[in-house]
């Protein structure tokens, strides 16, 4: 499958995958945001990131929405068939998207290390060069 199919096959599960979980009457299930879904080169998989709508990192909430989705992937997978236009419907794999913690970490490094490191001491410049 060349990669422009695979980005269109995958956005039209991101999408599709985003209105079925609000179907979805499961109580694990909150309000959960679909970043981003993987197809793998033979479409034979889609690995959907789910990100838990208030929750920055993961918890048991975020555990159990991830499973509550796994057992509902069959409904799912009913849902993206009627839509897609492809033979077979790729299994749907769930898992964290850890994106936004892992760059929200990174800042909180760089603010530490800014305001834990000495001032650069500064020479003029310009002095004696032509």
């Amino acid at each position: 499958m060349n990669e422009t199919r695979k980005a269109r096959l995958a956005s039209v599960i991101q999408e599709e995958l985003s209105i079925l979980i609000r179907e979805l009457k499961d109580p694990r299930v909150p309000f959960v945001t679909v970043t981003r879904v993987e197809v793998t080169d033979d479409g034979s998989q889609a690995t959907a990131y789910m990100l838990l709508l208030g929750q920055m990192e993961g918890g048991q909430a975020l555990v159990d929405a991830l499973e509550g989705l796994t057992s509902a992937a069959g409904f799912l997978r009913r849902g993206l068939a009627k839509v897609l236009t492809v033979r077979h419907i790729p299994v749907l794999l769930f898992k964290e998207d850890k994106g936004l913690a892992n760059s929200t970490r990174v800042h909180e490094l760089l603010k530490q290390i800014e305001s834990t490191s000495p001032t650069p001491v500064t020479t003029p410049t310009g002095e004696g060069e032509k």
